[in-house]
């Protein structure tokens, strides 16, 4: 396992628990199984993996694991395909949508 992260538990919990060898070489070349990092790993890591190489992020996460990005999207799922969307509570993304809360709010 290669490691990337402020947590020690989690290096902890990689060696007592899982019994693995872990690293903090971040050269792409060198020989790992799982990739954990705590931010987003860029595309070119992830491109330089061996396909049997995972990793704890994929590319582009921030565009549902961001409220913002959450909303953003959902809301343009839900324009495509209001039937199926229909199973999250009215949400603004502010300060765009700051008219649209006050019209809905009034």
């Amino acid at each position: 396992m290669c490691v990337g992260t402020e947590y020690p538990l989690i290096e902890e919990v990689s060696k007592l628990c899982l019994n693995w060898r872990v690293t903090k070489n971040e050269n792409p070349s060198s020989e790992f199984d799982v990739y954990w990092n705590d931010l987003g790993i860029d595309s070119e890591r992830l491109a330089s993996m061996k396909p049997y190489q995972k990793a704890n992020h994929f590319p582009s996460m921030y565009q549902i694991t961001r409220k913002t990005y959450l909303a953003k999207n959902l809301k343009r799922l839900q324009k495509l395909y209001p039937l199926e969307f229909d199973f999250f509570p009215k949400t603004w993304v502010l300060p765009n949508e700051i008219n649209d809360l006050r019209t809905y709010a009034a």
